[in-house]
């Protein structure tokens, strides 16, 4: 973000977001289809010989999963939802990894029918099921087992995935388990791949050299039981810096993951995936909002806008920090909270914080919004749901 003529600029090309709001009518989740696509070529280049399965969950706007299939990127999913929205949006079945702990027997069933390239299984009951559907449907499915290494990534624990007591994933010991289940029923499963994801907004990697070198001896020992498999997928989870703007030395993070990531799998001689949301999409997008009060009480300063934790839940959720600016710069300064219009005491973006004068009318942007914004959004207090807009 930038400043030029006292307005705000987004992105690596400067584009102006006031004009965005000219015929205002709610808040406005604005996304940057350039940045996005040198988010992407800088993650692709230093992940040389890795498809990359971009994590839906973190943003399913169509336009911008339309740009990330033109760059070349597979569809990591979650849900049929996320599955049918991926195939609207032109993704192929063999683009699509299906990822996510609670599938059902319907849900297994259609991406069996559709030919979905890889299920990333959850657990034991989750392996039998699906064997049983595809004995059922005369099919054989392409399973990974997501493995859990339990090793701890110093993040929030709401955005932990690799330890044992996290939902995730399978315990090394469950091993000889889903061994004998896979020989069991080797005319209904494949077994192509082993899956690792350690968890959201990992800033240093020495847990996650530790998981790969756990998870690579587990490869190599499955390998001898079943030739069939050739993948390794390691996951998505790359952080970025949410409190200041340092571009260069998330790159410097980016080259040395990637050189971790492939010295590490390099003798493997398997395909290697990768399943990144945020770091691809978080600065490629802002929460433009207008303030509507502001709120003077013998405590502080409240600046009310019209959108909250409604639009945007990671601070409510995660105790997540955004950078806000006003989109035109003032003189004069402003200490205050930041809170939306919510019945909730949680609905703030920011306490104490500190900006350029603004008044009533004025709008604002909650910066480095493009990942988990929309996507986690909601109707509460029957509040519409933001635009989407792409540039």
């Amino acid at each position: 973000m930038e400043y030029i003529n006292n307005e705000l600029c987004m992105g690596p090309f400067k584009k102006k977001l006031l004009p965005l709001c000219a015929n205002y009518m709610r808040p406005i989740y604005v996304y940057d289809l350039d940045f996005l696509a040198q988010r992407y070529e800088k993650m692709s280049q230093a992940l040389k010989d890795v498809q990359i399965y971009y994590a839906m969950k973190a943003n399913s706007n169509p336009e911008i999963l339309q740009k990330l299939k033109k760059l070349g990127a597979g569809a990591d999913v979650v849900s049929l939802g996320e599955i049918k929205r991926a195939l609207e949006c032109g993704f192929m079945p063999e683009d699509i990894v299906y990822s996510g702990v609670g599938k059902t027997r319907y849900e297994i069933t259609e991406a069996l029918r559709l030919g979905i390239f890889q299920i990333n299984v959850e657990s034991l009951p989750e392996l039998q099921r699906i064997a049983h559907i595809a004995r059922d449907m005369k099919k054989r499915a392409s399973v990974a087992l997501r493995l859990n290494p339990d090793i701890d990534i110093k993040t929030h624990p709401y955005i932990a995935t690799g330890l044992k007591d996290n939902k995730f994933g399978m315990e090394l010991s469950l091993v000889p388990a889903l061994t004998a289940c896979l020989k069991e029923h080797q005319d209904c499963l494949e077994l192509t791949g082993v899956s690792l994801h350690l968890g959201s907004q990992m800033l240093e990697f020495a847990g996650y050299q530790e998981a790969l070198l756990r998870l690579k001896k587990v490869y190599l020992s499955l390998k001898a039981d079943f030739p069939s498999l050739r993948r390794f997928d390691f996951g998505g989870g790359l952080g970025i810096f949410y409190d200041r703007h340092e571009l260069d030395l998330e790159e410097e993070l980016l080259a040395d993951y990637a050189k971790i990531t492939l010295t590490t799998l390099s003798d493997l001689d398997c395909e290697l995936q990768s399943e990144p949301g945020r770091w691809l999409v978080a600065h490629c997008g802002v929460l433009l909002t207008q303030v509507q009060y502001l709120k003077e009480t013998s405590a502080k300063k409240f600046l009310i806008i019209d959108t909250g934790m409604n639009h945007l839940i990671r601070p409510s959720l995660y105790e997540a920090q955004h950078l806000i600016y006003p989109l035109v710069k003032k003189h004069g300064g402003l200490v205050c909270d930041v809170v939306g219009p919510i019945c909730e005491s949680s609905d703030f973006f920011a306490k104490n914080c500190s900006m350029t004068m603004v008044e009533e009318g004025d709008f604002l942007a909650v910066v480095d919004s493009g990942a988990y914004g929309y996507s986690m959004a909601s109707t509460y207090n029957l509040q519409e749901l933001p635009l989407e807009v792409c540039i």
